[in-house]
This record gives structure tokens, C-alpha cells and sequence, in this order.
């Protein structure tokens, strides 16, 4: 039988139990061509097998440079399959890198450092599998470890370089691999084993344990992974401050050290930040928007007479075709909501914000990106264009920690009838349910 390259992980260095081994991989990845962006992604995966014998991991991952998964994206529970595609699921999810192009931003998964093969391993020894030609290409040295270096093609060119131990045969100690993101960009992603260590059964079983209360608190948060959300909802910093401080002891020692002490600093910070958005809110409720004036991407001027008797939205986002990341998707469902509200003389007006907006040129660009977003997401709602005055006015959220979208809903007395900083919970059959409702009080106050 031709050896395998198997995406199996069970890290089970010795045939006796009670010798399992915990990994630490440290890596990077980098644009082949400059793009402009100093930042280096780089990251650190720890892996260790879960009790039972069936290739269950634990792994967490830390990572910093061109973006980051928040820290309940940065943990899990893993069967590594064969494919990449099989078990895609909330409940065997492995790692995978977020990473931020000057574009967008591309979620890139990370191999599991096995090798199987049922072929003596040795040099010139070459297979084909799932249209990839695989060849051992020579020996070499890797974390002081002497490995057989295996390449790895596509019909397209070189996909990965493994270092494979040649004492076990299987363990991957280091990883070269091309990647491709984005429009085409070539990048080089790389990672090598730092540390291993044993650990007695008794380690993995309280590991298990540990992870099953991890596991639950996501659950109890409602937290669906790899979302591209960052903040937490007040009910789920309330539920998460009465849960952490139960969970960081189980979390001591053992992979999971790294994400109690991220959560511990996050619960820390998203309070923080909740209570500034919060004061933000507070100072803006019941407060007269006044007087101002705004141009629409045609260049029509918009003012407060406009609004004059109307309930009115305002959606202050950053309104770019580019990169095309959330919120986008919500400003169809704001759009459904203004075709649905507009016959009972409801008005809403998506609001781009851009820093110096009175240079020519930026103008130009913030105009042109909203314009391309409105016909890519068929909007019929106009877009104005703020230079950070009106924001600033309303209660900049980012000012306390918080992040755009800015929902302002305007009453027909012309004050501001609710401030709601961030994304709504969205259902794909209730939409945008909760600003609806505040529509609904407000076209019904007299």
C-alpha cells in the first residue's frame, strides 16, 4: 500500500498510556510580494490527544499580526479528518488562522502535524495522492530531530514541504507550505515544533474536564464561530462574569492557560467598554439632533427640515465596497425594513464616515466605494457622507472602546429615541426585529 498523507492526528509518541504528548508549534505567514503592510502574522498551536484512544485533540491557539479570531474562536475540541471538508462543524472545528489582507480577510486552516504511510520511508520514494504528487526528496534536521523531507505538489506548483521524524515515521516536525488568498496572493505559511512534552494520564483527564466546562460556557454564550464578531452582547458579558471565575481555576495549567487568561482580560474589558458605550447612550437619549447639513454620494444636500415630522434611521457605518466585510450583509435587512416602514413615512439614511473628508480626493474614494457597496447590495435607502462632525455629535462609540455600526433611530419631536452601538442579532425571519420595534414606538408616540 502506498504511504498517506493523512490529515489523522494522535500524537501518541509512546505506546504506553500514560505518555502522551502535549505539542507546541510556533510559525508565521508572509506575503510573498510586499503589500504595503509591515505586520507579520505569526502564531502558536498547542495540541494534546484527549483521554480514550479515539484521535480526539484539545487545541488552542494564540496569534498576533494581521487580524485575530477573538479568544472563543481560539479553542476546541478536534477529530482530524481525512479532508479538510469532512466534519466542518460547530463541534470539530480545528484551528485555522484569521488572517488580513489589504482586501479582506481570509480564514486559513492549519494541517494536523501527522504523517501515516504504509511504505518504508526513504529517500526517492514518490506516490501520488488526491491529485498530489508526494516524494521524499532527502533527509534534514529540524528542531534537533533528523526527519525525511517529503514534497508535496498540486498540478498547480509546490504545496508543502514536510519534515517527518524519521524515528516515529510519523510525527510532522515542521511545515513549509504555499498558500493563495485573496485575488491570487502567493504566501508562505510556516510553522515547526518548539516544544513536546510528556504527560502523565491523569494531566489529560483533568484537560478533558476543563475543556467540557470551556465548551459549555460558548455554548451558554451563544458564540458562533468564526462569526468576524469581536464583542460581546451585555446579556452575554452578564452570563459570562458569573461563569469565568468558576472556569479560570480549571484552566491553571494545561493548553488552555492561554484562553483563561485571554477571557479574563477580555470580561475585563468588554465591562469597561460597556460601561462607556452605555454612558455614550445615556447622554444621547431624549437629546434635539439640531441643525445639520450632509451631501448624499449624488451630492444632494440633506438637512434637518428633511427629517422634519418623520421617524427617521440613521445607520453610521463605514459604507466601503472593500474590503467587503460585516456588517455589509446587514444593510439588506435594514434596506427591507425601509421599503417595508417607508409608506408610513419612515425615512432611513445609511451614513458613511470618513476622516478628512475635506480632502478632494478622499472624498472621491468614500463616495465611490459607497456608491459600488449601494449597487452591490441593491440599497434604495441614500447614503450620506459624514466627515466624523455628526458622529461625533451622536456619540462616537469607538471613543469608549466600542466599535461602528451606530444605530440612531429619530423620533418625530426630532430627539433621539435610541442609540444602539454594534450589530443587531439577526434571524433570517425576523431580520432587524428589535430596531423594528423601537420604529413601531416611536411612529406610535404622538
Amino acid at each position: 500500500m502506498l504511504p498517506q498523507l493523512a490529515l489523522l492526528l494522535s500524537l501518541v509518541v509512546s505506546a504506553d498510556e500514560t505518555a502522551l504528548s502535549q505539542l507546541k508549534y510556533t510559525g508565521a505567514m508572509v506575503p510573498v510580494k510586499e503589500d504595503g503592510n509591515p505586520a507579520v502574522k505569526k502564531f502558536t498551536l498547542t495540541l494534546q490527544p484527549l483521554p480514550g484512544g479515539d484521535g480526539q485533540l484539545v487545541w488552542t491557539l494564540e496569534e498576533t499580526g494581521r487580524g485575530s479570531w477573538t479568544w472563543l474562536d481560539h479553542f476546541g475540541r478536534w477529530t482530524p479528518t481525512r479532508r479538510a471538508s469532512e466534519g466542518a462543524n460547530d463541534s470539530n472545528i480545528g484551528p485555522a488562522l484569521l488572517y488580513e489582507r489589504e482586501d479582506g480577510k481570509s480564514i486559513v486552516p492549519l494541517i494536523a502535524p501527522h504523517f501515516t504511510g504504509g511504505a518504508k520511508l526513504e529517500t526517492g520514494a514518490a506516490w501520488n495522492e488526491d491529485r498530489l504528487d508526494c516524494k521524499v526528496i532527502g533527509e534534514g534536521e529540524r528542531a534537533g530531530r533528523a526527519c525525511w523531507e517529503i514534497e508535496i505538489r498540486s498540478p498547480y506548483g509546490h504545496k508543502r514541504t514536510l519534515f517527518v521524524e524519521k524515528a516515529t515515521g510519523s510525527l510532522v516536525v515542521a511545515v513549509r507550505e504555499t498558500v493563495f488568498i485573496g485575488q491570487g496572493q502567493e504566501h508562505k505559511l510556516n510553522f515547526e515544533l518548539t516544544e513536546a512534552k510528556d504527560l502523565a494520564a491523569n494531566d489529560a483527564v483533568q484537560t478533558a474536564a476543563a475543556l467540557d466546562q470551556w465548551l459549555k460556557l460558548r455554548e451558554t454564550l451563544a458564540w458562533k464561530l468564526r462569526s468576524g464578531k469581536t464583542e460581546l452582547a451585555a446579556e452575554q458579558i452578564t452570563a459570562l462574569k458569573a461563569e469565568l471565575p468558576k472556569l479560570l481555576e480549571t484552566a491553571a495549567v494545561g493548553p488552555l492557560a492561554s484562553v483563561a487568561a485571554a477571557a479574563d482580560a477580555d470580561a475585563k474589558g468588554q465591562k469597561n467598554r460597556a460601561g462607556a458605550v452605555a454612558a455614550l447612550r445615556e447622554a444621547s437619549l431624549g437629546k434635539a439632533l439640531g441643525k445639520f447639513t450632509l451631501q448624499d454620494i449624488a451630492g444632494k444636500p440633506v438637512t434637518e427640515e428633511t427629517l422634519a415630522g418623520k421617524v427617521v434611521v440613521l445607520h453610521l457605518w463605514e459604507y466601503r465596497d472593500t474590503p467587503l466585510e460585516e456588517p455589509y450583509g446587514q444593510t439588506g435587512y435594514l434596506d427591507y425594513l425601509f421599503r417595508r416602514r417607508s409608506e408610513a413615512g419612515v425615512l432611513v439614511f445609511g451614513v458613511t464616515v470618513a476622516d478628512q473628508i475635506e480632502d478632494e480626493q478622499i472624498k472621491r474614494t468614500t463616495a465611490s466605494s459607497a456608491r459600488k457597496l449601494k449597487a452591490f447590495m441593491n440599497l434604495s435607502y441614500p447614503i450620506l457622507v459624514d466627515d466624523g462632525e455628526l458622529l461625533k455629535r451622536l456619540g462616537d462609540p469607538r471613543q469608549g472602546g466600542g466599535k461602528l455600526p451606530l444605530f440612531i433611530v429619530i423620533g418625530k419631536d426630532g430627539k433621539i429615541a435610541e442609540y444602539h452601538a454594534g450589530m443587531y442579532d439577526v434571524k433570517t425571519n425576523e431580520g432587524l426585529a428589535e430596531l423594528d420595534a423601537v420604529i413601531g414606538k416611536s411612529l406610535a408616540a404622538e
